[in-house]
């Protein structure tokens, strides 16, 4: 039987837009949205390493759970946008704030003599006086600077694309990479003798002549060689471009496939949706702010974390515990963790893929065991992914692998009309609701996956590695970006990275000496990716459905530049706190350990290997399985388990999160067998507080400590 969407469901599609302007009475983007997404995205660049760094405290961008983006979305909306609506009703309010916000700056940096631009405070205050200042302006000829609901979503998404790129995503990985090999080569352990040779014949790591001693030590004494920069910035740069280009490409070729006609749930967004949702035109107060279910959720991570947070400033002050383990089989233990952010997301999913999540992790330790007893083991070791054990490692990639192929020929008809329209041969096809043609998007990706092999070949790789290399990251890409959307999980890793299944998988004789080293940097940007752009844009492109049809084209911009702020302000922060204070003597993993593997891996990988026979035998056993489970599903109505959570299931993550989906899980079945539809609607709002309130705690006590000077208060740890 053929499937397709319903004419009705077409027609509402079409009609959305008319809806919106009905409801909010002006909908469109102007500059004041592009000012807003502006300058909060350039203070999460800068402020997401400082908080990270210099006061080593809860991390606001380190994975899709995003709590910075969250947390700066919460105060446009409840605080900058009330303010803007509060002074724009008239000349005189509008011509007081001014004034008093004028005074009040300078009364406070006026005796301080020079300003440290550096500083997230100052940056923050400069934005609201100018903020101000504007909307004196704007009022004076009958605007405002109020946001409406298109141009919040272009801040939200801006916000989420530089939370891919200012921490973990990018920055902290790109820097300490390019430098590590000229600090830490030792006699010991080799580098200098059995990779130097290998180097790429132009210069894409930093060698600044004093072995890097000012990035990692600090530059007190020595003279910064901004020169020996240039060279590798750009050849990175290069690459970066056309790996973001690929991304933004992927997410839009797969949106409609993914939103429309497989309607996955996109968690993750949910609380974006709300806030945006609730503005209103008229209201002084958003309208998620008026629900009491909001703010009873809300309370419970706010009142844990403070709990904690004050703990640090005083021991006496008591904290719950939220952590525990439990023997389970064998030598494995499960963890028992409640984090409240993932239990408002999962409560957002299908009950079915909340299951097969918490029930595949399970099943890995089950499947763990019997590998240790039956004595099935592997000879190989990763340090990302299911580092635990290398052939559940191979199970998880053939697994991710398959379900995106799967994927793909589930959704071949829109991919087809994609293509077709790409070439010019369906005018049929209308894509005036994407940010950008579906033939850009076509050009982007191939492209920018020519272009990002064609660099691994200038670089020294053999030119089938580079081309089967990238696709493979592509396609893990793509899969971590499919169980983000689908899942909702806030924190997750792919089983097996492109460099190791290249690297490991086909052993160094087909690899070549050069192409190992090659593919060991490609650690820097598919290595450790707890977030990236993909995943978190997939997630932004949700939320257009909120815009209409004009705005969205406009979208594409924004996001250029929030990847250009956020990619530029994330480097220049790290750049200038390493700098005055050494890498060594902020992050351990990202100044010393991280860049270490890089290498280290590089050096053991160019020993002489083959083919890994056994670990293919686990990735097509991985395929294979995955098919099963994704029949089972499709085809028995009675099948309870979403097969998603499979190729994840053994992830070291999700020790730390699948109790938590166990608890959202087992409440919503509850309230929708007991309470019904209505009731679980009624109660999304207390999730959704569970989500924003460990958020605003983060944020909050980023705040407190920044003025207090405290160091190292960490509210809500990661995995």
């Amino acid at each position: 039987m053929k499937k397709e969407l319903s004419r009705t469901y077409h027609r509402y599609l079409k009609n959305r837009d008319s809806l919106l302007d009905q409801r909010n009475g002006r909908f469109g983007l102007s500059a004041r949205g592009l000012w807003v997404g502006a300058f909060l995205s350039l203070y999460l660049a800068v402020g997401a390493p400082y908080v990270r760094m210099a006061m080593r405290s809860t991390v606001m961008a380190f994975d899709f759970n995003t709590p910075g983006a969250i947390f700066l979305f919460l105060v446009l909306v409840g605080l900058l946008n009330v303010l803007f609506k509060v002074v724009g009703r008239s000349r005189e309010r509008a011509l007081v704030a001014a004034v008093g916000a004028v005074g009040l700056f300078l009364a406070w940096y006026g005796p301080r003599g020079e300003l440290d631009f550096h500083s997230p405070g100052l940056l923050f205050n400069l934005f609201i006086v100018s903020s101000i200042l504007i909307n004196l302006l704007l009022v004076w000829n009958g605007l405002t600077l109020v946001l409406n609901r298109a141009e919040l979503v272009l801040v939200y998404v801006m916000l989420l694309v530089v939370s891919a790129l200012c921490t973990m995503g990018m920055s902290q990985q790109l820097l300490p990479g390019i430098t590590a090999f000229f600090y830490y080569a030792s006699p010991e352990n080799k580098w200098l003798e059995k990779l130097l040779p290998h180097l790429p014949p132009h210069q894409v790591l930093v060698n600044d002549g004093r072995e890097n001693r000012a990035f990692y030590e600090g530059a007190a004494g020595l003279e910064i060689n901004y020169g020996a920069w240039v060279e590798p910035l750009c050849w990175w740069a290069i690459f970066l471009l056309a790996l973001y280009a690929v991304m933004v490409s992927a997410a839009v070729i797969l949106r409609r496939q993914w939103m429309e006609r497989e309607r996955l749930a996109y968690p993750l967004t949910q609380v974006g949706l709300a806030l945006v949702a609730g503005e209103e035109k008229e209201g002084l107060v958003n309208g998620l702010f008026r629900k009491r279910a909001f703010w009873c959720g809300t309370a419970i991570p706010l009142l844990v974390g403070s709990l904690t947070a004050l703990h640090h400033y005083d021991s006496s002050v008591p904290t719950l515990n939220l952590h525990w383990t439990s023997p389970f089989v064998g030598q494995q233990s499960l963890q028992f963790s409640v984090r409240f952010a993932m239990i408002g997301f999962s409560y957002l999913i299908n009950t079915q893929v909340a299951a097969g999540l918490w029930l595949f992790h399970l099943l890995s330790k089950v499947e763990y065991e019997t590998l240790l007893v039956t004595g099935v083991q592997a000879d190989q070791r990763f340090v990302y992914g299911v580092h635990e054990h290398a052939l559940l490692a191979y199970q998880g990639g053939g697994a991710l692998i398959a379900m995106v192929l799967l994927g793909f020929w589930i959704g071949r008809a829109h991919l087809k009309a994609v293509l077709a329209k790409a070439l010019g041969r369906a005018p049929e096809v209308d894509d005036s609701d994407e940010i950008m043609s579906y033939r850009s998007a076509v050009i982007g990706l191939v492209g920018g996956s020519i272009a990002m092999s064609i660099w691994l070949w200038i670089m020294g790789t053999k030119l089938w590695v580079a081309l089967l290399f990238v696709g493979l990251a592509v396609l893990i890409f793509v899969g971590i970006t499919r169980v983000v959307a689908e899942a909702g999980l806030a924190a997750v890793r792919s089983p097996m990275i492109a460099p190791d299944l290249v690297m490991q998988g086909l052993g160094s004789q087909l690899v070549g000496a050069s192409g190992v080293f090659n593919l060991s940097l490609a650690y820097i940007w598919c290595g450790d990716i707890r977030i990236f752009v993909m995943a978190v844009l997939a997630n932004g492109l949700k939320l257009i459905e909120e815009m209409d049809r004009k705005s969205r084209r406009y979208v594409f911009w924004g996001i250029v530049l929030a990847l250009l702020i956020g990619a530029v302000g994330s480097c220049w922060m790290v750049f200038h706190l390493v700098h005055i204070h050494g890498g060594i003597n902020l992050d351990g993993w990202r100044f010393k350990s991280g860049p270490l593997t890089i290498f280290d891996r590089a050096v053991h990988n160019l020993e002489p290997s083959g083919v890994y026979w056994q670990g293919w035998g686990f990735f097509a056993g991985g395929g294979v399985a995955m098919i099963l489970l994704t029949w089972a599903r499709q085809r028995l109505l009675w099948w309870p388990f979403h097969p998603v959570g499979f190729p994840i299931g053994a992830n070291m993550l999700m020790n730390h999160i699948w109790f938590s989906v166990f608890i959202a899980w087992s409440i919503k079945k509850a309230i929708l067998r007991f309470g019904g539809a209505s009731v679980y609607r009624a109660s999304e709002a207390f999730f959704l507080g569970l989500i924003m309130g460990e958020a605003l705690c983060n944020g909050l006590w980023v705040v407190i400590d920044y003025f207090t000077g405290k160091m190292g208060n960490v509210v809500f740890a990661i995995g």
